[in-house]
């Protein structure tokens, strides 16, 4: 039954994650939107607080999410803080596990970000990746990043997303669809190519384990080299194998290719996982269901590298 059962979830997750790219590339183009502080600086009257779970309406429908404000964020303040939007995987945001294993909010709480959790369709079953504007669950963020501009103090130059698998696949389609709105990427595992790039390149940094047995690396190997190609990036990447190799936990290398996107304004990143499962590289939740996801690295910390990654990048 065990069997069956993870089964089961890895046919779902990659049904779920890769349904969406199916379809030819959709060519969005939108514009940069508003930057600086958002209209809630100065009138918020927002404090500190981890993981708060609260609503937002989105077209006559109730949407929740969870959200960290950090403790320079003050009621009434006029400096903006950087936001992080941290998507769940299929069924995480039901069982409410994504956050714990993430630790993005310890992230954001020491570097003065705030971070959102948004809860997904279906009661947080899934995520719609669907790349067209009918999308509800498109129309929830952008209901929801208006929503925080105005109730928290926010650098709208340097709002953020990420998540894992169907989360990833979240992220890659906002990538694609609201190019405009966010920073910088950061899709693991599950990054997909929904965008013709006609418009602005999101930088990105991504993870993939070769041993994913839920959504498998064959699949997703080659779409950061396309993403940075159709940006017009270097062809010719730099490879490096992290130290200490192999991972102590995997066993296998770790690699982080680079591609020079200098001359198109964008970044590109990818970090291959030899022997690494379905997994947010450094989670020690993902340590403890080996058995569902398979190993996880532990000499590479996803959140810190994601952040370091993030800070790099903003709005013009």
């Amino acid at each position: 039954m065990r069997r069956v059962f993870f089964g089961v979830l890895a046919a779902a997750v990659s049904i779920a994650v890769l349904s969406s790219g199916c379809a030819a590339p959709v060519q969005p183009h939108q514009p940069v939107g508003p930057t600086g502080p958002s209209p809630g600086c100065g009138k918020t009257s927002r404090g500190k607080g981890v993981e708060r779970s609260e609503r937002v309406d989105v077209d006559g429908a109730r949407r929740r999410y969870l959200i960290t404000v950090p403790p320079q964020h003050r009621p009434g303040t006029t400096d903006p803080v950087p936001l992080v939007l941290d998507f769940h995987g299929l069924i995480e945001g039901m069982v409410g596990t994504h956050p714990f294993a993430t630790q993005f909010s310890s992230t954001a709480v020491a570097e003065g970000s705030a971070v959102a959790f948004p809860i997904g369709s279906n009661g947080g079953f899934n995520w719609d990746v669907s790349p067209q504007e009918r999308n509800p669950d498109l129309r929830f963020i952008d209901v929801l990043v208006d929503h925080l501009g105005e109730t928290l103090c926010i650098d709208r130059s340097r709002v953020y997303i990420t998540g894992l698998s169907n989360g990833a696949a979240m992220t890659s389609m906002l990538m694609c669809m609201r190019s405009g709105t966010f920073a910088a990427a950061a899709p693991v595992a599950g990054i997909l190519d929904l965008c013709e790039w006609s418009g602005r390149s999101v930088p990105f940094v991504t993870f993939h384990g070769t041993a994913d047995s839920i959504l498998p690396y064959s699949l997703f190997a080659a779409t950061p080299r396309a993403i940075a190609t159709e940006y017009g990036c270097d062809p010719s990447p730099s490879v490096e194998t992290l130290q200490p190799d192999p991972d102590p936990t995997t066993r296998g290398s770790i690699t982080r290719t680079t591609w020079d996107c200098a001359a198109v304004g964008s970044a590109a990143e990818s970090y291959v996982i030899q022997r690494g499962g379905h997994s947010w590289p450094g989670s020690e939740f993902f340590g403890w269901i080996v058995g569902i996801v398979g190993p996880t690295a532990t000499s590479l910390d996803a959140t810190e590298v994601i952040w370091e990654f993030f800070s790099r990048h903003r709005l013009p």
